[in-house]
């Protein structure tokens, strides 16, 4: 049986698309008879608790380190103060795992700079082939360590898997070799992310045209300008905001300042599949270069249409076949929302569209992509 390895420095039931796209490839993996271990914290964005150990079936093992603070976000602008905090507890766990466990691992996975890091370093030393993946658009900065550290993790990694032809032109801008850097594509359960019959009865929104964001809770995801454009909106219109994050208190202020707005917190992946289900548009108002919007995705395979930022990978998930790409400020996102709830006609021509979008682009076999790579068909 063949074994890989995958380290990284979030997995579920920590919350988001990153950890959501782990679950999918695991179970993937596990069902074209890979043997897969994870080696990643416990929750260090979202107050869950986590199994030390898990096992999922008998192809999938799952090792949680505890670490201290709840401090992720303080730092996400402050990448190497990050990466201070997060290495030393994956640094010291991937040599004393591979020593017990790894001597049938063909490869090492890592996803990010701070995985990347100690994958390399470790791979290298115990002879493992080392795939780094980007889930995110970086902006490196010109020069300094930010820059200096990710061109040697991907230099010194056997190839690099980007998720969108944007991230792959920043990876290859650190004068890493084109033929080293490969695209990949998130792909969806669409069992379980497809339209659910009754849907906003059973949300208790029957009646209402709904404009669900279950985006992280941070102001890069552009929720500062959502929660006002839903503000000034018209007042039939109604925003549902799920997931978590620093700015859950001002969601939380605007929802008992305005009826029409109202915070669910996080949700399962059952979950996001019924308020999608009971949504009329899913929006993704990201101010920052998106890496992807794996939400888009789970939305299409649910029939519902996508108002996303023209940013960043997200012109690369949709096109206005399925939805519309707009700059994000509050006036542009009231704007787009009314158009739709005026013209429904149109807004169920882009509804028809969505399923067969997502069946077409993002099924479970992209994972052939992440497959070849660790067997070095590239």
């Amino acid at each position: 049986m063949r074994e890989v390895l995958i380290v990284s420095i979030g997995f579920s039931p920590n919350l988001g698309g990153i950890e959501t796209h782990f679950d999918d490839l695991v179970s993937a993996l596990a069902k074209r008879n890979w043997k897969v271990y994870v080696l990643t914290y416990k929750p260090i964005t979202t107050d869950v608790k986590a199994l030390s150990f898990e096992r999922r079936g008998k192809n999938i093992s799952i090792f949680r380190i505890s670490w201290f603070g709840k401090v992720f976000y303080k730092l996400v602008k402050k990448p190497f103060l990050e990466f201070i905090y997060l290495t030393p507890g994956l640094f010291i766990a991937l040599p004393i795992f591979l020593i017990l466990r790894g001597k049938n691992i063909r490869v090492i996975h890592s996803h990010g700079l701070i995985a990347g890091t100690v994958s390399v370093f470790w791979g290298k030393i115990f002879g493992k082939k080392v795939i780094t993946t980007t889930h995110s658009i970086y902006n490196f900065p010109q020069s300094g360590f930010y820059r200096n550290l990710a061109r040697w993790i991907f230099n010194a990694s056997d190839l690099v898997l980007t998720l969108s032809e944007q991230s792959k032109k920043e990876v290859e801008e650190l004068k890493i070799p084109k033929e080293k850097v490969k695209v990949f594509t998130y792909w969806v359960d669409l069992n379980r992310f497809k339209r659910i019959d009754g849907a906003k009865e059973k949300v208790k929104l029957g009646g209402k045209f709904v404009v669900f964001c279950a985006s992280r809770l941070v102001p890069e995801k552009g929720i500062r300008e959502l929660v006002k454009a839903a503000s000034i909106w018209n007042k039939k219109i109604f925003l549902v905001v799920a997931s978590v994050g620093p700015l859950k208190t001002l969601v939380e202020k605007y929802a008992r300042k305005f009826k029409n707005i109202s915070y669910v917190g996080g949700l399962s992946q059952d979950e996001v599949a019924l308020y999608l289900s009971a949504s009329d548009l899913l929006i993704v108002p990201s101010t920052h270069e998106e890496g992807f919007g794996r939400v888009i995705l789970e939305s299409l395979a649910c029939g519902t249409p996508v108002i996303g930022a023209g940013r960043g990978a997200i012109p690369e998930a949709m096109d206005e076949s399925v939805g519309k790409l707009i700059e994000i400020t509050p006036e542009n996102i009231k704007n787009a929302v009314e158009y739709f709830y005026e013209n429904p006609v149109k807004l169920y021509q882009l509804s028809k569209n969505c399923r067969q979008f997502a069946v077409k682009k993002y099924s479970e076999e992209n994972v052939e992509t992440i497959i070849d790579s660790y067997e070095g068909k590239n």
